[in-house]
């Protein structure tokens, strides 16, 4: 087994729902059965950084941009963006995940990708290379989880004496919790980064469900938080960490891990609990609300079944990824709608929604996607939503009802605006829940 030098990165990141930390450390418990080396990258000075971190739902979307100078003589790099392996995200033993990830649920680590992963120097698309590793770093993060990297993104291109080159780097990683940008793997390049600028973006994300680990350095400005500096040498202690706060969000318990039944309301779904925590073995929360589908549901227009799948709108009721309601008109199906119609009158404060066909990230891009509804109750004044435009698998879209002293008997969602498909017209949605606020907490346990 070989040691790895300790930065192996080019400065840009892991990010997972955890990602391990770089800068030096590390290196004597870092060991490495794949063949990657870095080459160059301590001759070549970083004159500029800007990241911009799009906090998405489900995912971040990242783009960093790179000014690089070489001020020594002619010499050819090679560096790598990991592939890391994450630990669950609960290490309590029996506590129930957040949500329906049954990975997480059974306590199981879940291994990352990059996902979109692309890469381009001065303008021109940069080759890169997925190199296999195995990659065991010891007792890091908040718990002394150990993380594991499994590959690499390898790229590698050279410069001239004295030259300059830009280059950027996009793609998409798993954010539910918790996210890491490592600054402190820069620490490897020529001097310190000159000047940088960092913008952070929630998309879909109430703001205050967000928290920095140095929070000081950021500042609100209208949407997004953004950080400039300048002569940054980056150490451990730099690393950027996002995450949920503790306490904070929302979490869902199947109504199984209830010691109560759905004869409380008389529906079947999840509970979600906001701004919780365990109290002697009982999750405590501000608020409850009841997840479910008993409503029914007409549509508009309906694309005709086809190979035996169905678009119909009763569709947005299956928990399952492989259907959805598709408008059936020509063009992008804006003006289309839906009328929900729940089981019995009820006090329903959100919807909650599964935007676009999300069977697959090829048929979600195929599609098209809802970008606004015009949401009306008991066929009141209707109120502008935007839908951000995400593939959701596990989570979903809340957004508020506009407001009714009423009990509610129709919703009615008219399409408003649309992100066009790549291939077809015609636009999707995969579910959608009704959120009915709890007037008690259900008995919630741990799952033993």
């Amino acid at each position: 087994m070989n040691k790895l030098p300790f930065a192996l990165l080019i400065g840009i990141c892991v990010i997972s729902n955890e990602a391990f930390a770089n800068g030096g450390g590390y290196a004597s418990s870092i060991t490495t059965a794949g063949p990657f080396q870095p080459i160059g990258i301590e001759q070549v000075e970083m004159l500029s950084e800007r990241l911009n971190i799009d906090l998405q739902i489900e995912h971040a979307a990242i783009r960093v941009e790179y000014l690089l100078h070489n001020p020594g003589k002619k010499v050819k790099i090679e560096a790598g963006f990991p592939v890391s392996e994450t630990p669950p995200y609960y290490v309590k033993p029996g506590t129930p995940a957040p949500d329906a990830n049954p990975k997480v649920r059974l306590g199981t680590a879940v291994a990352e990708k990059l996902e979109d992963f692309e890469a381009t120097l001065d303008g021109k698309p940069l080759e890169f290379e997925v190199v296999p590793d195995k990659l065991d770093l010891k007792n890091i993060g908040p718990a002394g989880e150990n993380r594991k990297v499994t590959g690499w993104y390898k790229v590698k291109f050279p410069f001239d004496a004295g030259q300059a080159r830009k280059l950027i780097v996009t793609y998409k990683q798993n954010s539910m919790w918790r996210m890491t940008y490592l600054f402190s793997a820069a620490g490897m390049w020529k001097g310190p980064i000159r000047d940088g600028i960092v913008t952070v973006r929630p998309m879909g994300r109430p703001k205050a469900e967000i928290a920095f680990n140095h929070p000081k350095r950021f500042e609100w400005k209208e949407d997004h938080w953004e950080w400039a500096f300048h002569d940054f040498e980056p150490t451990l202690e730099d690393d950027l960490e996002i995450q949920e706060p503790k306490g904070k969000g929302l979490v869902l318990f199947d109504i199984n891990d209830s010691s109560e039944t759905e004869s409380m309301t008389g529906l079947k779904g999840v509970y979600g609990a906001r701004n919780g925590t365990w109290v002697n073995d009982r999750f405590r929360a501000e608020s409850w609300a009841l997840h479910h589908s008993g409503y029914q549901v007409s549509a508009s227009s309906e694309l005709p079944d086809e190979n035996g799948i169905s678009y119909k709108a009763e569709n947005l009721r299956q928990e399952d990824a492989e259907h959805a309601w598709t408008e059936g008109v020509a063009g992008d199906g804006l003006g289309e709608s839906l009328v929900i119609t729940p089981d019995k009158p009820a006090h329903i404060r959100q919807l909650g929604i599964a935007n676009g066909y999300v069977k697959s990230s090829g048929i979600y891009e195929a599609n098209g996607r809802v970008s606004a509804l015009d949401v009306s109750v008991n066929g009141g004044k209707p109120s502008r939503v935007l839908i951000p435009d995400e593939r959701l698998r596990f989570r979903m879209f809340y957004f508020d009802l506009p407001a009714s002293k009423e009990l509610v008997k129709t919703i009615k969602l008219t399409i408003a605006g649309v992100y066009p498909g790549t291939k077809f017209h015609d636009t999707a949605i995969s579910r959608i829940v009704l959120v009915q606020p709890l007037e008690k907490a259900p008995k919630i346990s741990p799952i033993r």
